[in-house]
C-alpha cells in the first residue's frame, strides 16, 4: 500500500518558485508525487489559505498541483466528523501545540495528519515543525493520538 503524505505548502511553493538548491529538492519530490509514488492527502484548509495570496500566478500553479495530484481531499467537515468520532478535545490539543510555539496553521495540519493516520508530513519548516517533532509527538501521545513523521522532502 502506498504511503499517505501531506506536502506542506512551503514545499510546493519552493518547487514552483525557487530556482536554487531547495527548489531542485522540492521539484524532485513533487515529481515523485506526480508519478503517484504516494497517496497525496490535501486539506481543503490549505487551499483556503492560498486563496488569500496576492501572487496570482504562483497561487494558481500551487492550486493546480494540489487539485490535480491529490488522492485524498480532506474537507473541514471531514475533520469535524473525525474529531467527533474519535471524541477528543481538539481545542485543548491545538492550545498545547501552540504552547510549544507551533503556529496555528501548522498545529492544525499536525492534528489532521495524526487523526487521519497520514504516514508523513513533508515540510521545509524547521522552526515550527521539523525541529520540534519530538515535542509535537509528545503532545499527540498525551492526547491519545498517533504520532506522526515530520520530514523534509530530501528525507522521504
Amino acid at each position: 500500500m502506498k504511503k499517505k503524505i501531506i506536502i506542506d505548502l512551503d514545499v510546493v511553493t519552493v518547487a514552483k518558485w525557487d530556482k536554487g538548491e531547495y527548489g531542485d529538492i522540492a521539484r524532485h519530490f513533487i515529481k515523485r508525487a506526480e508519478n503517484k509514488e504516494f497517496q497525496l492527502v490535501t486539506l481543503f484548509y490549505m487551499l483556503e489559505q492560498i486563496v488569500k495570496w496576492n501572487h496570482l500566478q504562483l497561487r494558481e500553479r500551487i492550486e493546480e498541483f494540489y487539485l490535480k495530484e491529490s488522492s485524498i481531499m480532506i474537507t473541514n467537515e471531514d475533520i469535524d466528523d473525525k474529531i467527533e468520532d474519535i471524541g477528543f478535545n481538539d481545542g485543548k490539543l491545538l492550545k498545547e501545540l501552540q504552547d510549544i510555539k507551533i503556529k496555528d496553521e501548522d498545529a492544525f495540519i499536525v492534528m489532521v495528519a495524526s487523526i487521519f493516520e497520514v504516514d508523513y508530513l513533508i515540510t521545509f519548516n524547521k522552526v515550527h515543525l521539523k525541529n520540534k517533532k519530538e515535542e509535537i509527538n509528545e503532545v499527540l501521545k498525551k492526547n491519545g493520538l498517533k504520532t506522526i513523521k515530520i520530514v523534509g522532502p530530501e528525507e522521504a
